[in-house]
Formats: C-alpha cells, sequence, structure tokens
C-alpha cells in the first residue's frame, strides 16, 4: 500500500471519557510500501511541553496549510524497534504524543530484523518522555534508539500539496485537492484541503468508509460523522443524497478544516454541522482561541443531543476510543440503523466485533490493504 497522504494533520478520534481522545489521521505522500498509522489527538495525554533543537531533515507527512499553523516546525522522529513490537509501538506512540507515524514494510535493517519507524510530533512535544512512556506501555524494558530532526513545516506543506492528486475511490467519485482541477466535472467532486485535519480520501479506512456511504445513502438520510477531521465523510454523503450531515470534533483545527471544506463545495451550515466536543485541545496551543472557535456561525459547541436520531453512523477514529466508546456511539443510530466502524486494521478485527455484537447485529466486514471497516444494523 502507498504511504498516503499524511494529514490530519493530527488526526483525531473522539473519546468520551475523562478527556476525549481523539481522531485518526493523515495519510502519507510517499510511494513506497509502508504500514501507516493514523494520528492521535494530543488530548489523549496530558503533554510536559519543552523545548528541542536539532538538525533539519528532509520532510514526511501531513498537509497542513501556512495560514491555519500555529508553528513553523515539527519534530521528525526516526525510531529504530524489533519488527515484532513495531505495530504496537506506533499505536502506542500515537497514545503518547505522536501526531502520525509510518513505517516501510520491507524495511529490515542490516539483516537484523529491525525495522525505522518514522514519527511526527508537534516541535514543543516531550520527545524522551512519551518514546518511554510508549514504550513502557507495551512491556519494552529499555526506550528504543531514535533520533530527533527538526523540519520545516510550510516546505512540508509545500512537498505534501505537490504529490496530493486527484484521487478516484471509486468510479464516478473523486477527492479533488483545493488547488487542482477535476478530472470529470461530470462525477461526483469532492474538493478538499485538509489543512491539520484526517481525511484526504487516500487512506484505505476513508476509502472504506466513503464506499460504505455511497452504499448505504439513498436519499434524504441524517448522518453523523462521528469525529469529523477533514469533513469528507459529511461532505460526501451530503453529495450522495442525505438531508443533513453532522460532525464533531475536539480539535478546534479540525472543525476549521471540516468548515472550510464545506465552503469549497457550496455547502451552508444548515445542512452540515459542526460541533466542537469541549476537550483540553480547545483551545490554540499559545492559550489564544482560534479565530474560526470565536465564529460561533461557523459550529456549534458542546455534545451533541439526539440519541437514536441517526439513520447512519460511522466512526472511523482509533482502537481504543472505538471499543470504549462504542455504547455512546451507537447510541446515536436510530433502530435499525447502519453504524460503520473503522480506523482499525484487519488483526482488530476480531475485538471490535466481539465488542459491537452485543449493540449492532448483521455485521459484515470489508477490508482493503490490511486495514478494516466493520458495520452493522442498530439491535431493536
Amino acid at each position: 500500500m502507498s504511504r498516503s497522504h499524511f494529514f490530519k494533520h493530527l488526526s483525531y478520534t473522539l473519546v468520551h471519557h475523562h478527556r476525549p481522545s481523539y481522531l485518526s489521521p493523515p495519510l502519507s505522500v510517499y510511494k513506497f510500501p509502508h504500514r501507516w498509522k493514523k494520528p492521535s489527538s494530543s488530548s489523549l495525554f496530558s503533554k510536559s511541553p519543552i523545548s528541542s533543537s536539532s538538525s533539519s531533515s528532509s520532510v514526511t507527512a501531513s498537509p497542513s496549510t501556512t495560514t491555519t499553523s500555529e508553528s513553523s516546525s515539527y519534530l521528525s522522529v526516526l525510531i529504530r524497534c524489533p519488527k515484532h513490537v513495531a505495530d504496537s509501538l506506533s499505536e502506542a506512540l500515537l497514545c503518547f504524543g505522536a501526531s502520525s507515524t509510518s513505517m516501510d514494510e520491507d524495511d529490515d535493517l542490516d539483516g537484523s530484523n529491525e525495522v525505522c519507524i518514522d514519527s511526527i510530533f508537534p516541535e514543543c512535544e516531550d520527545v524522551d518522555m512519551c518514546l518511554s512512556q510508549a514504550a513502557n506501555s507495551i512491556g519494552l524494558k529499555e526506550t528504543p534508539p531514535y533520533e530527533v530532526n527538526l523540519g520545516d513545516q510550510y516546505e512540508w506543506v509545500r512537498k505534501t500539496q505537490e504529490s496530493f492528486h486527484p484521487l478516484e475511490v471509486t468510479e464516478g467519485l473523486w477527492i479533488v485537492p483545493e488547488w487542482r482541477s477535476p478530472p470529470d466535472v461530470q462525477a461526483t467532486n469532492i474538493i478538499l484541503n485538509p489543512q491539520l485535519a484526517f481525511g484526504t480520501g487516500e487512506h484505505p479506512t476513508t476509502k472504506l468508509c466513503l464506499l460504505l456511504l455511497k452504499k448505504l445513502i439513498k436519499g434524504e438520510e441524517l448522518f453523523l460523522d462521528y469525529g469529523t477531521g477533514s469533513g469528507v465523510l459529511a461532505i460526501a454523503a451530503l453529495k450522495f443524497g442525505a438531508a443533513l450531515s453532522v460532525g464533531f470534533d475536539i480539535d478546534p483545527h479540525a472543525i476549521m478544516s471540516a468548515r472550510h471544506n464545506a465552503t469549497l463545495n457550496s455547502i451552508g451550515p444548515e445542512t452540515m454541522q459542526l460541533h466542537l466536543v469541549p476537550g483540553k485541545t480547545c483551545s490554540s496551543l499559545d492559550g489564544r482561541e482560534d479565530e474560526m472557535v470565536k465564529d460561533q456561525s461557523c459550529y456549534t459547541s458542546g455534545v451533541i443531543s439526539g440519541t437514536e436520531k441517526y439513520d447512519v453512523v460511522i466512526a472511523n477514529i482509533l482502537l481504543n476510543p472505538l471499543l470504549d466508546l462504542a455504547d455512546h456511539i451507537v447510541s446515536y443510530a436510530k433502530p435499525r440503523a447502519v453504524v460503520g466502524i473503522s480506523g482499525i486494521i484487519s488483526e482488530q478485527c476480531s475485538c471490535i466485533v466481539d465488542r459491537y455484537s452485543m449493540l449492532l447485529e448483521d455485521i459484515s466486514v470489508s477490508e482493503m490493504d490490511g486495514w478494516a471497516c466493520v458495520s452493522g444494523r442498530k439491535k431493536i
């Protein structure tokens, strides 16, 4: 599978308990086989910001825009670890502060059965602490060796935009970057600038959710995007014929990104409602509110009401939040409504199916490039 577009900027996966942890994340821009992990929100765990100094390095992945970014730099962290713990460590890094992780599945360093995990951290992150906590959480006795380089975010954005091309998800459905022209003007074209949010359409989980939506939306449905990121699923649902899309996220940048993308697609707040869920990430890094956050006309702040309201509910986030929040996610669906669960690798399907079989029936699983989407109808 190709390194899709890393964007989320930081991706977010919504968690509801103590403090929301967020969803999913960036699609890569590189063209070699690798396994990509979605970024998690910075609100999952408290952080200890520190200053960092490193030599500059080549850019990795995550489209954000210079107009919305609060920092001009990011930390590129290359971690060397045993191959058999690489997946678990990648997942743990996302929980302890990484914005995204990726690795080359074919990489075997010097025949030593080790691989390199390429990860992105906010510039202010305490990388040593994050790696130590991540390693400890999966039972490693020592923190794997790593190197940190400081990357220029503006250059990162430029390189990402250069490699983000129109993507045909399926026949007649295209994801088109804001800075490019649609290859087929007669098709369903979703114009997108992910900025700092997850959802370019290139990652397998996003594709799987789009294909599920295309099959389910027949006209006039109410759709809930549980962890909206760039808003791509909410926008797609409306273009397929839904009457209303509702999306929420705990990160104001995701709300900004989704609102911007809605505007690019001539969609107004009367049909696409965005909710900023209160959480630690609801203020910007320097403590000031984002201008978009101040504009109450752009989204609703607060927890969404309306249980058993939606005809289709999709949560494309991360494994642990999907397990912890299963009841909360499904509560928004009408009886017999379809709930889609994604953001998981194929090996994680069994635990998702076990958890959701108490809430859903007629469960089915679709897979793509090692990633999966589980869907079923809410039990009456």
